[in-house]
């Protein structure tokens, strides 16, 4: 049986979305999708940087399916 479910928000939606379930503590795979990174390049001939890395989830929750627990 499936303990947790892990949803998340990528950056620019505006919904959250189950991306995994888990049976196991999710706090390992939390920790990796918070250094889950997007690569934006932009045009040579607008100011800023050329290059800009963002993280890709905006937001992670966990829900815990035995304590019905919403963790962020």
């Amino acid at each position: 049986m499936t303990r947790y479910s892990i949803f998340v928000r990528e950056y620019g939606s505006d919904h959250d979305v189950e991306l995994l379930k888990v049976n196991s503590k999710p706090q390992d795979i939390v920790d990796g999708l918070k250094e889950k990174t997007l690569t934006i390049k932009r045009s040579i001939f607008k100011k800023g940087p050329r290059v800009l890395k963002i993280q890709k989830y905006t937001n992670i929750r966990v829900v815990d399916h035995e304590g019905g627990q919403g963790h962020g």
